[in-house]
């Protein structure tokens, strides 16, 4: 894939960000009531970002907002940078007290939630009904709230299953298609590379973990058997973690460690980073993870670029692939006095050669079909989630999620422990998703 001017952010570039994101709320509201945006003013355009004080996404995001202020000398961005994780509360605070910024960080988790804080606009009247069908339409039924779009989709993280391209070639083998196959490729995979009688390579990196990043990749293969942890029903929520599907995926991840031996030891204790170890350390040939991933490994091992692939993650037979889209965007605020000037902003950070480079140099997938069009034939490590983004599916927008996930992966390890059956792993998880159900009234 191209290399882009816009992805070689120099060292003053992350300078400047870890500078603009140190700025507080209090001095970016005081810069933000411009004049709308006309031509010809000085306008400040204010940005709460998550991704601004992260490497190497800062740098990049710094570095177009760098070359868009050259070439609009009148508009100044300046970023607000606040961690991901902190990102919700800092804009329920800034809500409340009327602070909010001309521009903030949003995604499908929080949107409904922004909505009863009347904070963002209406991004179809922002940006433009043209503009607006350059959208891929995943990323737009996501960002929609009650009919509203309520923020521009930047980018995503699509689950996929990434595997040694090289090793596949190797052994002859195909990309799997279904649960079936992939534990058939994976036992291919595993074994004695140096002649001594031991195993030292395997199959699968597995997030085993206990975490919210062993859960997110877990649910999108529960949901490819055809069950899901957590959806609406009517005016409440129910789960299908204890259906026959629901087991026939605990049963994967025990089937995986104990019977077929696919996976390194310290499987339990293995969550993201151990399993971006895992693969750029060339011990293990497949994982299931984001797109995120890819740019991980290569940076861990650069050796490996054009050695990795991606494809959608396996199915059950008779179900599809499910991706979690892992949708990022932008909101401008409803109370916002430069809607123009963060349209104009808006509309040149993702243009196809700003999404193309972010792409390049995150391992994010771009929202816009132009540039995954650009991607997809490229035919690089990253077009295969862009195939994944057609099973991609929103997070259920329930105040407890982060409970119904954790538990399923308390359900994992117990299977995996060999503490308790599939089945009875999986009527734990419903178990315990229904209490929270319950307490959520």
């Amino acid at each position: 894939m191209k290399t882009t001017r816009r992805v070689a952010a120099a060292a003053a570039t992350f300078l400047t960000a870890t500078a603009l994101a140190a700025c507080s709320s209090s001095d970016s509201d005081s810069d933000a009531s411009g004049d709308g945006g006309d031509s010809g003013e000085p306008t400040t355009v204010t940005v709460l970002s998550g991704t601004i004080v992260e490497s190497p996404e800062g740098d990049i995001e710094q570095s177009i907002a760098d070359e868009f202020m050259a070439e609009h000398p009148d508009i100044t961005i300046e970023f607000i940078g606040v961690p991901s994780n902190e990102l919700q509360p800092k804009l329920v605070a800034m809500a409340s007290s009327g602070t909010l910024p001309d521009i903030f960080f949003n995604d499908p988790a929080f949107a409904a939630k922004a909505v009863d804080l009347g904070a963002p606009a209406d991004m179809t009247e922002v940006l433009g009904e043209d503009f607006v069908s350059g959208f891929d339409q995943q990323g737009i039924d996501q960002a929609t709230v009650d009919g509203s779009m309520t923020f521009a989709p930047w980018y995503g993280v699509p689950t996929g299953l990434i595997y040694r391209a090289d090793w596949f070639e190797d052994e002859g083998l195909t990309p799997p298609e279904t649960w079936d196959e992939f534990v058939d490729v994976a036992q291919q995979l595993t074994g004695d590379t140096d002649g001594d009688g031991e195993t030292d390579r395997w199959g699968v990196a597995l997030l085993g973990s206990a975490d919210l990043s062993g859960a997110g990749r877990f649910l999108p293969i529960l949901r490819s058997f055809g069950a899901v942890e957590l959806e609406a029903d009517g005016d409440s929520w129910t789960t299908s973690y204890d259906s026959p599907e629901g087991a026939a995926a605990f049963q994967l991840y025990g089937d995986l460690v104990n019977k077929y031996e696919v996976t390194p030891v310290g499987t339990l204790s293995t969550s993201y980073p151990e399993a971006v170890n895992l693969m750029g350390s060339g011990t293990t040939g497949m994982m299931v993870s984001g797109s995120n991933a890819i740019g991980a490994i290569l940076a861990q091992n650069p050796e490996l670029e054009g050695k990795l692939a991606a494809v959608p993650i396996p199915h059950a037979e008779g179900h599809e692939p499910a991706a979690n889209l892992g949708l990022g965007g932008y909101s401008v605020s409803d109370t916002s006095e430069n809607k123009e000037a963060a349209a104009e902003y808006l509309k040149f950070l993702l243009d196809e050669e700003n999404q193309v480079a972010w792409s390049d140099g995150t391992g994010r997938i771009p929202m816009r079909t132009d540039a995954l069009d650009e991607i997809q034939s490229a035919e690089g490590d990253l077009a295969g989630f862009v195939d994944a983004i057609q099973y991609g599916y929103a997070p259920p927008q329930a105040d407890f999620y982060s409970t119904v996930m954790l538990a399923g992966t308390e359900a994992y390890q117990a299977v995996i422990l060999e503490q308790d059956t599939a089945q009875e792993g999986a009527d734990a998880a419903a178990e315990a998703t229904r209490k929270e159900i319950d307490n959520a009234g």
